[in-house]
């Protein structure tokens, strides 16, 4: 082979060689999104590794999350105008137990005892109405709801009994129409005693005082209305006896 055409097929060979080099067949690592990925280079000179971070945990539904509670001030004074605001509602359950006796020409001690027996037999399921601890902060998880709605159905037909039994030993004898009455008044006493409840802990500065204190309300509410129920259904029965 003549010098020229050896010379030739060499130019030609080192200028092929760039190509079919393994190196220049790999592609350029993609720098694009290196604020969040992280490149680590193995030992043996193979390809970085693109490690994505990790996402962040997610809570599961309807499930609070620890950290997140509401701040509020801790052993906060109750101000004035709450009291105010507690004591009037107080005498809201106290005045529907005189009114309940004027109803139906009832005795005032008769009424007091109905009202105690409504509020005391509906406090078994009423409490289900107040679970929601105030760290909640209004949210409502699962076991909130179901509890909330088991109170809603079971507290006035328990309240209205308490009520409609103290009457019948009292000789009422309202019978049927008494306790249908009964169950009406303890089912209103109890959505305007949680409406309150709520107004109640708005007014308080720290939602952790006075938290008795507005269930005995919210609770004299039910057995107030339970027995203004019961009168009012017994008064033309109790007339029709006289």
């Amino acid at each position: 082979m003549s010098r020229p055409v050896f010379t030739s097929l060499a130019s030609l060979f080192l200028m092929l060689c760039p190509l079919v080099s393994p190196a220049a067949q790999e592609p350029t690592p993609d720098t694009g999104d290196a604020p969040t990925r992280l490149a680590l280079m193995p030992e043996g000179g193979d390809a970085p590794l693109n490690i994505e971070p990790p996402l962040p945990a997610q809570r599961p539904l309807g499930r609070r999350p620890v950290n997140a509670s509401p701040q509020m001030t801790l052993d906060a004074p109750v101000p004035a105008g709450a009291w105010a605001v507690y004591g009037g509602f107080t005498l809201v359950p106290l005045g529907g137990l005189y009114g309940a006796s004027r109803l139906g020409g009832e005795r005032l001690w008769v009424t007091a005892a109905q009202t105690a027996a409504g509020g005391a037999v509906g406090a078994l399921p009423g409490s289900l109405l107040f679970l929601q601890p105030p760290e909640a902060g209004g949210r409502w998880a699962e076991a909130d709801v179901a509890a909330f709605g088991a109170g809603l159905v079971l507290t006035p037909p328990l309240a209205a009994l308490g009520t409609w039994g103290v009457g019948e030993l009292a000789g009422g004898g309202g019978q049927g129409r008494a306790f249908l009455g009964a169950l009406g008044g303890a089912a209103v006493g109890m959505l305007l005693g949680v409406a309150l409840h709520g107004v109640m802990e708005e007014v308080v500065g720290n939602r952790d005082a006075l938290g008795s204190f507005r269930k005995a309300i919210a609770l004299g509410f039910i057995g107030s209305g339970s027995t203004m129920g019961y009168q009012w259904a017994a008064g033309g029965s109790r007339a029709r006896r006289r």
